[in-house]
């Protein structure tokens, strides 16, 4: 009945919450001048990059190019990436779950020079199916397209597969797809937030993980 896994990354596979907030942080106050409070830059994890930059406006009334802001900020997280953590529970499922036979995909809103940088330091490319990225889809998370172009890379129906992630947006990008989802609360994602959108499992700790995606196999949708 459960022969896909599809993950987020950002707050799923790796703590990246604290690292993502200072840089886009950083970003803001030096091109526009401002920035959010902690809990709505949060928020913006997983959605892309492009979008993230454009939330207290449009740059070029500030005289900023997007593009000089993405790269502002890719920089100081390579730069600090020291404080990235990968989280072995979410790892270990995702690697167990492809030696199961399972087809396994990053859904993730990182772009592919994020990707890039990324990808290398999780150690687990030879266990992925497929990798969908905001710049392979029109239209990002919370949009179900990238979820259903992993469905169909990996040759699954949406009954088939569950989708794993830390925020809101990516819990609206597996329902809209027509996939279970299990919301995890070690990332970016609040517990209130989550609640308010109803994911069909709720995971507390990434050691618990696998047992509940056993068990959620074992069942029928």
């Amino acid at each position: 009945m459960i022969n896909c896994l599809l993950w987020d990354i950002d707050g799923t596979l790796i703590d990246t919450t604290e690292l993502i907030v200072q840089a886009l942080d950083t970003t803001f106050k030096t091109f526009m001048g401002t920035s959010l409070s902690v809990n709505g830059l949060r928020d913006l994890i997983g959605i892309p990059l492009k979008e993230q930059m454009l939330v207290l406006g449009d740059p070029a009334e500030h005289g900023v190019d997007v593009g000089e802001m993405e790269r502002h900020c890719i920089h100081y997280y390579e730069s600090n990436r020291q404080l990235e953590r990968v989280i072995p529970g979410s790892i270990e499922a995702l690697k167990r779950g492809f030696e199961r036979g399972w087809s396994t995909a990053l859904v993730t809103s990182k772009n592919h020079p994020e990707i890039a940088n990324t990808l290398p330091r999780l150690g687990i490319d030879k266990y992925l199916t497929a990798v969908v990225t905001a710049d392979d889809v029109a239209n990002p998370k919370p949009d179900p397209e990238s979820v259903v172009k992993a469905l169909a890379l990996c040759g699954a129906k949406p009954g088939e597969a569950l989708f794993i992630g830390d925020t809101v947006h990516d819990i609206r990008a597996g329902q809209g797809a027509g996939v279970r989802t299990i919301g995890v609360l070690w990332g970016a994602g609040r517990r209130e937030s989550l609640d308010l959108i109803a994911p069909d499992y709720i995971c507390e700790l990434p050691e618990d993980l696998w047992s509940l995606i056993v068990g959620i196999a074992a069942t029928k949708p």
